[in-house]
């Protein structure tokens, strides 16, 4: 089967949950004989190495943060319908906009929903409208329409009236590893067990902000520990400001990848996800992976994601973060108790080759 994956910036992933979730579902279809196109954008994967579990094709765009998405995805799709692919996976609902092109040629279209883009705070009010567009093409051109939760599918399902497949993401079993470069870096002042951690699109929707008063309220009772923030600070005005406003003992990181976030999450005493938007946080996914203790937002998505081996707090409350960070990092036999249970908890869950396995069926349903 030949699948082009289409509204993607690129792979290798290089930061962005739906690129993460892409390259690991493409690996394991590519063990399988698939052959996998993958549109990307150069700038995105400038002085990246080669992907290996398919083929790049690097299209032209627009700039800008309303356009890239919609010029890039267009031209990717005008490429697609030159070619004998037998099935064009759409992902997200900026991308689907375009949707309908590759329906006519008679193509199969697949579309993969990861979050609820249409409700980030950082677009425009054209630029959602753009989006709910998307959306509605996307809904009613695919063949087959899948997301990555459960609570996300039954609310596109009842919605638009159509059956919506939850097909989740997952996580590859990973070992934790020792300190490293990036724990003994002095401009950072990182040590073993002595941090919380954000990863994460450094985005309104993901409430740094709101971690940030947590941590200023809560550092003066935890003289010996630092928050280290994973994520792009520099590329939005709101990530700017969460850097100006950083409190003490806050450490900026910027963009980690592969061995050197492996360190950050294996030696994180705790990871807090202030998040109130979310498909299937690969972040929650990884941190748990690696066994750590995971304060999280009392959302649906979450939940569905930790079960009962997360610690959970009211997006926005300022109050009871401050208080659930003092709490467990105060407290290391409680952490490690939530993190063993988490390590445990997640291997029972889909594994990639699960996940492969429904979207195989998902690919042939489509082509029938």
């Amino acid at each position: 089967m030949r699948i082009a994956m289409v509204g993607l910036r690129g792979l290798p992933a290089r930061g962005g949950g739906a690129e993460r979730v892409v390259e690991c579902l493409s690996d394991e279809l590519a063990s399988r004989g698939h052959e996998i196109i993958v549109y990307g954008r150069r700038d995105y994967l400038r002085d990246a190495p080669p992907w290996t579990g398919g083929r790049v094709i690097l299209t032209r765009g627009v700039g800008g943060k309303n356009l890239e998405t919609f010029s890039h995805t267009a031209t990717a799709v005008w490429d697609a319908m030159r070619r004998d692919v037998d099935v064009v996976h759409v992902h997200s609902p900026g991308p689907a906009l375009w949707s309908w092109a590759s329906a006519l040629t008679g193509r199969a279209v697949v579309f993969t929903v990861h979050a609820a883009d249409w409700r980030r705070d950082k677009w425009s009010l054209p630029a959602r409208m753009m989006l709910n567009l998307g959306l509605r093409v996307g809904m009613r051109v695919a063949r087959r329409v899948t997301a990555v939760s459960q609570p996300l599918a039954t609310e596109l399902s009842e919605r638009f009236g159509r059956d919506v497949a939850f097909i989740p993401n997952s996580v590859r079993p990973v070992e934790p590893v020792e300190p490293g470069p990036v724990l003994s870096d002095p401009k950072w002042g990182l040590s073993p067990d002595k941090y919380a951690l954000f990863v994460g699109r450094i985005e309104p929707e993901k409430r740094l902000d709101v971690l940030l008063s947590a941590w200023r309220r809560a550092c003066g009772d935890l003289p010996d520990y630092k928050l280290a923030v994973v994520g792009d600070f520099a590329g939005t005005a709101y990530g700017r400001q969460c850097r100006r406003n950083a409190p003490d003992r806050a450490v900026f990181l910027g963009l980690q990848h592969a061995d050197d976030l492996a360190e950050l999450y294996s030696n994180a005493a705790i990871v807090v996800q202030p998040s109130v938007l979310e498909g299937m946080s690969l972040v929650l996914l990884e941190a748990a992976a690696y066994g750590r203790c995971i304060l999280a937002t009392r959302i649906q998505e979450n939940v569905s994601v930790l079960g009962d081996f997360g610690v959970y707090f009211s997006g926005g409350d300022v109050d009871e973060l401050a208080a659930l960070m003092c709490r467990y990092l105060g407290s290391e036999p409680d952490r490690r108790f939530l993190g063993d249970r988490a390590r445990s908890a997640i291997f029972l869950k889909p594994s990639w080759s699960d996940v492969a396995d429904l979207m195989e069926r998902t690919y042939r349903l489509a082509l029938e």
